[in-house]
């Protein structure tokens, strides 16, 4: 046998590919989170006619991520859990836990009629696809009397209809990209768990093989050959010789790359058609005066307030910026989906909109501004 030694350059490039894609992902999840909370921003404004570039250029790096994490972070929720179950079958023996394509297409059919019976008219439209499900779970039992490949048929079609009850009590009437995008992330991973489930069980069954060869051409006294036609062909089955490590691992990114435009997407288009858009803000001057608006964003040295159209009162969108060093205090406040007019108010003093401090839990008052109590 050869020592390990002969192979370390090799290890090595696969070494340093591996970390390579590693930092790359740790340095890109803020960037990918990012670009999220602007995307949403961007929509959002769009959508109630607001000028898009300037609101989002000031927007911080903080308020953008939160954006974003707070779109994606459900979605990678989802992912992790019908993720868990795609693995529990990619982990069984194919002879033992079956599940193809034909279970697959089961488990996401049910889900899908699930789906649209729960959304008709008609009350009793759930009951088909509980029944399919139940004779599913019968016929399962009586012609596979193995546990494993009973919840392996069982299991998938049990999760898509627990997946279409929470979607239909979650998900509001605006919610059709939620629905949607759901559906597609649980069809995508059950119709390919089955192949995926092959390509493992095969790859233990060359694994075996290769240790076989190997001991016995140590037996006979031969070293086993990196060049040995069968040998290369049990360690790279349906990969050519020519294709490296850096070449697999480029491949794998360019998945997960793929993989998380279509989540992000999905995150997005999640958030745009609901209306929990806007707040309403009040912004209280250093010179005692007060801004009335709908916030927008806030940067390290502005902070935005709009007038958007949100009741189709034909109010002409603008937005205004107000330097941080002008500003007293900014309060967030109300639903999300009210807004506020924008408008200057020199009697914020007074305003009942103004949340003010108890006795004794604030200093001086700003500028211009009466004491409380006064």
């Amino acid at each position: 046998m050869k020592n390990g030694l002969d192979q370390d350059p090799k290890n090595g490039l696969d070494l340093a590919s591996k970390v390579i894609a590693s930092l790359a992902a740790l340095l890109g999840t803020a960037g990918y989170v990012l670009v999220l909370g602007a995307a949403i921003l961007w929509l959002r404004l769009e959508k109630v006619d607001l000028p898009t570039e300037v609101p989002v250029s000031l927007a911080s790096r903080q308020e953008l991520i939160a954006i974003g994490a707070k779109a994606v972070a459900v979605w990678v929720l989802l992912v992790a859990v019908l993720g868990g179950l795609a693995a529990w079958i990619v982990s069984g023996d194919p002879q033992r836990r079956r599940f193809d394509r034909k279970e697959a297409g089961l488990a996401l059919g049910v889900t899908i009629s699930a789906l649209l019976a729960l959304d008709s008219a008609v009350p009793w439209a759930v009951l088909v696809p509980g029944l399919v499900a139940s004779y599913t779970t019968v016929k399962a039992v009586q012609a596979w009397p193995s546990l494993d490949a009973v919840t392996a048929v069982v299991l998938p079609i049990g999760v898509g209809l627990v997946l279409a009850f929470a979607l239909s009590f979650l998900v509001q009437d605006d919610g059709v990209a939620t629905l949607i995008g759901a559906t597609f992330i649980f069809g995508v991973l059950v119709l390919v768990a089955p192949s995926l489930q092959r390509w493992r069980a095969q790859q233990e069954i060359n694994q075996k093989a290769l240790v076989q060869l190997e001991v016995q051409q140590h037996t006979s006294g031969d070293d086993l050959s990196e060049h040995d036609p069968v040998a290369t062909a049990l360690k790279q089955p349906g990969r050519g010789p020519s294709r490296s490590g850096i070449v697999v691992w480029i491949q794998r990114v360019a998945v997960v790359s793929v993989a998380l435009l279509v989540l992000g997407a999905i995150a997005v288009a999640s958030q745009i058609e609901r209306d929990e858009d806007f707040h309403r803000a009040l912004v209280i001057l250093t010179n005692g005066d007060c801004i009335k608006g709908t916030y927008i964003a806030r940067g390290s040295e502005q902070i935005v307030l709009a007038q958007p159209n949100l009741r189709g009162d034909n109010k002409a969108p603008r937005i205004t910026t107000i330097p941080t060093k002008e500003v007293l205090e900014a309060q967030v406040y109300g639903k999300s989906i009210e807004g506020a007019d924008l408008a200057r108010d020199a009697e914020c003093a007074n305003s009942p909109d103004l949340v003010r401090p108890k006795p004794g839990e604030s200093g001086e008052a700003a500028p211009g501004m009466p004491a409380h109590g006064d």
